[in-house]
């Protein structure tokens, strides 16, 4: 979705309210530990996408689901915190960013020589 100052400013604003609606008002789901990474918001507002991490993929995952069937729920109660014309609607998705960087790292890892104290040169020597 196309980035403007005013759908960054609602994305966040969105993502704050998003974070206290877990943190305080979702008693009855039992939500694992995520975090909501950020929020694109469509140009008319009418749409928002929330992306979704956690600490293990598979918890993360089960609570995109799980966010989705209460998706309703969660729409109502960011009506009640945000003042919009519209409450955009919701959409839910597992960020697979940090999985991503983390493998890519563990690869460069394997690819690149290991420096060691022997490659540094001494503190009188120059290269």
């Amino acid at each position: 979705m196309k980035q403007t100052r005013r759908t960054a400013q609602v994305g966040q604003t969105i993502r704050d309210a998003l974070v206290e609606i877990f943190r305080r008002d979702l008693k009855d789901v039992t939500l694992p530990m995520v975090s909501i990474n950020s929020v694109d918001v469509s140009p008319d507002l009418h749409f928002a996408r929330v992306f979704i991490t956690g600490f293990k993929e598979e918890e993360a995952i089960a609570a995109v689901e799980l966010l989705h069937q209460r998706r309703g729920r969660i729409r109502s109660l960011l009506g009640q915190r945000i003042h919009l014309r519209y409450t955009p609607e919701l959409d839910f998705k597992y960020d697979e960013s940090a999985m991503r960087a983390s493998r890519i790292e563990s690869i460069l890892q394997q690819v690149m020589p290991k420096e060691t104290k022997d490659d540094e040169p001494e503190d009188g020597e120059e290269s």
